[in-house]
C-alpha cells in the first residue's frame, strides 16, 4: 500500500482525498487507507450537520499536518462522505512524511 496515492501535489501545497466516516465513536484523522479508491479514510465523532463534520475534519488535520486551519479547505465533497482537501503551505512529500507513521499505527489497531 502507498498511502502517497492519497495525495497530489498543488502550486500551493497539496491535496489530499479522504473517505470519511461521520458520527464514528473514536475520532481518527487519518483512520486509514483506502488502495482501491486511494484515498484517506476518516473517522469523525461530529455528525454531518451543518458543516460539523467537515470543521472536525480541518481542524485534526490542521493540527495533525502543523498548519493553520484556514489553510484547509474542501474543495470538493462538501456534502459527501468522499472529499478532497486542499492544503496550503505543505508539499506532499512533507505531508506524507507526517501521515505515513500515523497510518502505520492505525493498522497496528
Amino acid at each position: 500500500m502507498d498511502y502517497a496515492e492519497a495525495l497530489d501535489s498543488h502550486p500551493l501545497g497539496c491535496i489530499i482525498r479522504f473517505e470519511v466516516v461521520p458520527g464514528s465513536s473514536r475520532l481518527a484523522v487519518p483512520s486509514g487507507f483506502n488502495p482501491w479508491r486511494r484515498s484517506l479514510e476518516a473517522r469523525l465523532t461530529e455528525k454531518p450537520s451543518r458543516g460539523r463534520a467537515n470543521r472536525q475534519l480541518v481542524e485534526e488535520l490542521a493540527r495533525t499536518l502543523g498548519v493553520a486551519e484556514s489553510g484547509i479547505e474542501v474543495i470538493k465533497g462538501e456534502k459527501s462522505g468522499r472529499k478532497l482537501l486542499l492544503v496550503k503551505g505543505i508539499e506532499k512529500d512533507r505531508a506524507v512524511l507526517i501521515l505515513k507513521p500515523l497510518l502505520n499505527q492505525q493498522r497496528g489497531r
